[in-house]
Order: C-alpha cells, then sequence, then structure tokens
C-alpha cells in the first residue's frame, strides 16, 4: 500500500519487530503442516462422493449405540442411501430433547457412551429459545482442518501478513456450565484457547479478553491493545464487529491517547482490576505513538485504522444481506481486500472462500455430509433431497447436514446459490436463511432482496449505508413498511419501491396488480434499532460477534411489537449495528 505524499506523515512502522529464529522456525513449521492440509482437501474435492462418503461415515461413529442411532437403526455402515430412507429431516427442536438429556449428563441419548463433550456452542439462530450444539473432539477436528484450509489459502495470498500481530475478536466459551459442569458459549472462544502457543504470541489480545462482560468495553481493549502494534489484518464473523471496533476507538479517543502514553488500560471500562492488570502486564509508557495518533486525530477529525494501521486485508462475512456493511467497512478501514470467511455457523462449517471480495466458497466436503433442498421445494415437510455431486450451476438450494455435532439430517435451512465447481465440489454463495421470507401475496420477499434494493438506493442517492427493518403490514392492499432512524424524501422512498420490483419480479407483479400497496416510511427516534438488536440477542442467548442483523421481519405486525416498544429508546453507545460513516474522508 502506498500512501499518498499529501496526507499527513505516518510511521507506520510502528510497533513492528522482527520476528525472533524460534517463531521463523515454528512459523515454518505451522505453514508445512497447514500445507499439507490444505493439498488434502484439493484431493478431497477432486473425489467428492468418497469424502462425503468418509464424512458420513465419521458422523456415524460419534453416535454409535445412542439412543437416538438405535431409535433408527443407524450403524457407521449405514450408507447415504438408507439414511435418506431411514431418518426424516428434522430442524432443532426434533433434537432438542436428545441434546438436552446430554446437557444433564446423559452422554448415551445422542453420542458413544462415555464420549467426552467438550462444550456446548449457544447458536445465533432464529428460535427464541436459544439452540445448543454439542461440541466432540471430532467435531473440533473438522472444525480446525477447514480454518486451517482456509487460513493457509488467505495467507497465501497476503503473504505480507505474516509473522505480524493479528486482530480477532472472540467470545467467551464458558459464559456459564451444563448441570454437569460443561461449558456453554461461543466456539471461537474455545478455539482460541486451543490455539498452538506460537501462533497465540501474533494475537493483539489474549483470550482473557473474551472475560469482560460489556461489549464496547470488550472492543476498546482489544483496540487499545492494537492500536500501538503493527497489525496485519483483522478478522472477525460479522463486519458490524469491525465497524464499532472503529468506532468505539475513535469515540473514546481521548482516553485511548492517554493510555497509550501512560502504558495503561482504561479504569472505567475495565473495572476488573485483576483481569485489567492481566491485560495490561504487557503495555509500556508511548508518548511518540500518542502523539502520532493525537496528529491524526486533528488531521482527520477522527481516529481511523485506516490510518493507524498498514493493513493487508480484513476477513469477515460479506455474503447475503451483511453485504451492506461493506462500504462502511472500508471507510474505517480503507479501500483494501476483504476475504469472505464462509458459511460458517455454529453447527459447522459450509464454505471455504478461496478469492478475495468474492462470498462464495468450496463446499467443505470433509467437514460433514451434505443433502440439498432445490429451493422450490423448501416448504415440503420433508422434500426430496439432493447430493452435492447432483446439483446445477446457477440453482438455489437450502443445506442439510449430518455431522460430528451429532446432528443428524438437520435442515441448517441455510440458502446458497451455486455458482461453480472447483473440482467435483460445488462453489457456493450464501443467500438467506429460508426462513426470513415474507409473503403476504404471493410476493416470496427475500432479507437478500431487502438489502440489496436498500444498498442500491442509497448508491443512487450518495446515501450513507441505511440501517432499516422492513416488515408487511394489513391493509387494503397490504404493504411493506421501512423503518429507520433517518429521514428520507419521497423520491426515495419510491425508488425503494421500485427497486424491490427489480430484485423481486414477483413483488413488481404485485405491485402493478395493485394486490400491494407502496412501501411506507416510519421515523424512528435514534437509537431504536440498537435496541432492538440487543433485545433480540438477550432473547436468542446470541453474543455480538455472531448476531446477525434482522433486515426483514416476516410476519405482518412484528415491527410493532418489535419496535413499537423503543419509540422513546435513548441513543446509545450499544448500536453494535449502527451504520454512521466516520467524519471526514469517508468513503
Amino acid at each position: 500500500m502506498t500512501w499518498p505524499s499529501t496526507e499527513p506523515a505516518r510511521q507506520v512502522e510502528r510497533g513492528q519487530r522482527m520476528p525472533t529464529l524460534i517463531e521463523r522456525i515454528a512459523c515454518k513449521l505451522a505453514h508445512l503442516h497447514a500445507g499439507r492440509v490444505y493439498r488434502q482437501f484439493l484431493r478431497a474435492v477432486d473425489n467428492t462422493p468418497h469424502e462425503q462418503a468418509r464424512a458420513l461415515r465419521r458422523a456415524l461413529r460419534v453416535i454409535d449405540g445412542s439412543d437416538f442411532a438405535r431409535r433408527y437403526q443407524l450403524t457407521p455402515d449405514t450408507a447415504a442411501a438408507d439414511l435418506r430412507r431411514m431418518v426424516p429431516l428434522c430442524g432443532y427442536e426434533a433434537l432438542r430433547p436428545y441434546i438436552e438429556r446430554v446437557w444433564a449428563g446423559e452422554v448415551r441419548a445422542l453420542f458413544r457412551a462415555r464420549s467426552p463433550i467438550l462444550m456446548f456452542v449457544t447458536s445465533s439462530g432464529t428460535t427464541a429459545k436459544a439452540k445448543l450444539i454439542p461440541v466432540t473432539r471430532e467435531f473440533v477436528r473438522d472444525y480446525r482442518r477447514g480454518w486451517n484450509v482456509f487460513g493457509l489459502k488467505m495467507l497465501t495470498d497476503h503473504a505480507a501478513a505474516v509473522l505480524r500481530p493479528i486482530l480477532q475478536v472472540t467470545s467467551r466459551y464458558d459464559g456459564r456450565r451444563s448441570p454437569v459442569g460443561i461449558p456453554c458459549g461461543a466456539i471461537t472462544g474455545l478455539l482460541a484457547k486451543m490455539q498452538k502457543r506460537i501462533v497465540r504470541r501474533f494475537y493483539v489480545g489474549p483470550p482473557e479478553v473474551a472475560n469482560i462482560p460489556d461489549a464496547l468495553a470488550r472492543y476498546y481493549t482489544l483496540m487499545r491493545l492494537g492500536i500501538a502494534r503493527d497489525v496485519s489484518f483483522a478478522i472477525t464473523a460479522n463486519p458490524a464487529t469491525l465497524i464499532q471496533m472503529a468506532r468505539t476507538a475513535a469515540q473514546e479517543s481521548e482516553e485511548l491517547i492517554r493510555d497509550v502514553a501512560d502504558g495503561s488500560l482504561s479504569r472505567r471500562l475495565v473495572p476488573d482490576k485483576a483481569l485489567r492488570d492481566r491485560l495490561a502486564a504487557g503495555l509500556k509508557p508511548d508518548r511518540s505513538r500518542a502523539a502520532e495518533l493525537e496528529r491524526l486525530r486533528a488531521a482527520y477529525d477522527t481516529l481511523r485504522p485506516r490510518d493507524y494501521w498498514k493493513l493487508s486485508f480484513l476477513a469477515c462475512w460479506t455474503g447475503g444481506s451483511l453485504e451492506h456493511y461493506l462500504d462502511t467497512l472500508r471507510s474505517w478501514y480503507g479501500d483494501i481486500p476483504i476475504r469472505d470467511i464462509g458459511l460458517l455457523a455454529s453447527e459447522g462449517r459450509v464454505t471455504i472462500p478461496f478469492e478475495d471480495g468474492v462470498p462464495a466458497g468450496a463446499l467443505d466436503v470433509t467437514a460433514a455430509f451434505f443433502e440439498f433442498i432445490p429451493i422450490e421445494c423448501c416448504d415440503q415437510e420433508q422434500p426430496q433431497t439432493l447430493l452435492a455431486s447432483e446439483l446445477e450451476t446457477g440453482q438455489d438450494y437450502a443445506v442439510v447436514l449430518t455431522n460430528t455435532a451429532g446432528l443428524v439430517r438437520y435442515r441448517l435451512d441455510d440458502v446458497v446459490r451455486v455458482h461453480g465447481w472447483l473440482g467435483k465440489a460445488p462453489v457456493l454463495e450464501f443467500l438467506y436463511r429460508a426462513g426470513r421470507v415474507a409473503s403476504v401475496a404471493g410476493e416470496k420477499l427475500t432479507e437478500h432482496h431487502c438489502a440489496a434494493a436498500v444498498r442500491n438506493v442509497c448508491q443512487a442517492f450518495k446515501l450513507p449505508e441505511l440501517d432499516f427493518v422492513l416488515a408487511p403490514c394489513w391493509g387494503d392492499p397490504p404493504y411493506y413498511r421501512l423503518s429507520c432512524e433517518v429521514k428520507l424524501s419521497a423520491a426515495q422512498v419510491e425508488a425503494l419501491d421500485r427497486e424491490l420490483g427489480v430484485q423481486n419480479e414477483e413483488y413488481a407483479s404485485r405491485r402493478a396488480s395493485m394486490r400491494l400497496g407502496a412501501v411506507q416510511l416510519r421515523l424512528l427516534p435514534p437509537g431504536s434499532l440498537a435496541a432492538m438488536d440487543n433485545k433480540m440477542m438477550k432473547a436468542r442467548g446470541a453474543v455480538a460477534e455472531q448476531y446477525k442483523r434482522v433486515y426483514l421481519l416476516t410476519k405482518p405486525g412484528d415491527d410493532d411489537g418489535i419496535l413499537t416498544t423503543m419509540r422513546h429508546a435513548p441513543r446509545q453507545n450499544a448500536g453494535a449495528f449502527q451504520s454512521a460513516v466516520p467524519a471526514r474522508g469517508g468513503a
């Protein structure tokens, strides 16, 4: 990256250090190991049917002899065709009784006798009651293997990031415990704890950062620990998290710069002295860096990562409705490559992307046994499924998986589109959740349609990215209501109505035949959408790093139930998903 000479001088080498010999050797060994995993994966996609059969056997071995396996007469040798005949497709609720018995200590309900359960992942899905996904050793191996393949290709493509600090956001894996003491939380926390020590040395924040209960304090701490270092890239699932981290550093810039000068960590934001002392143990006063940050803040009226770090790339979700955040993300971090981390759920990994700026990735044929429901059959209770080798380019499907977390013929219901093939594995792009579809007049409007329409209108009118919720409303005729915190003109709302028709032909048809009315605008007080996010995160047991903003509510009146209780919500910093653009110089 070349810095324009007209900008204030930057000391981009600030915080850099030469890697030690031990670090170089360890990095080489890790690279060789990851390289073997990567080459194995490339061989696997060339032989997808064989690898899928192996993945099915691994999944069935994990549950061999369990009550669930006996009920359906499953053995490790059960073939894919027999599995599809013997076991019905199911959602989480069908498995909940088995998983709750495992939660209570009855491992044999769903797994082999005496199988160790490392933790339960709290899912951020759309059900009102949180889902708990059991994590076995086999599941961790599958999960880590996918990350190794992804990480090696990512760092091979961005060699300048190797052996430099990494800003990674994780959450606690042990926020609570089951009745028999098994941790419950986010799998990212467990993976960080299990990471090789030599790799952990390059993380800006130690695993203990996840123990800070307040999300904004956690973001501040990560930015404080990283701002004086030569951060090479930032990685987390949700792009909104990266935006909020940058915004937090800018909003708290006075205290942040003082902390850098003094070698301290904010007592106000991290009041737990023991935790604060552990996190600040390696910090030293750095008055020259503090002065440099002061100069940057004065020059740009704000602090932005694009100015104080020499980043090689970012890694986060970019597909589906989350594409809505990318312009704001670049306004904070700069016009640098962004690598999608893949379709990755609490229930397991589905895809591995191999290119920057492309939300599609190859099916991770080694992670699970996959089936796919053609999108036109999704409403059926027990539709016929297709195998990976039977998919067609350009078509949309909902994902079903059987994996080593004890999930058998589980309807993940993420909808993907086939963009091509890597070897014999389909290359898939996540579009939306199958259940996130609104249809009051047969229009079948998806969250993907809504996010794309709003994004195109914002670009056409040169507006900052708009935070919003769209919901159907009963009327004569029924219509959709756009709730947001920005006053839009009548022309802009009309443009959105037209653009929804561009994205969805059925919407255009219903509008033309007057079966749907025009979009109406409802202006919300500042902070309403942030309060909605926090309420929904709490209700679902989700963490901010996993939570995906709900842009489309599917039932008429849902927006009244969620938003009208917040009509007088105060503006609050908890709005991790507000999309205001930074002052001066924003993209």
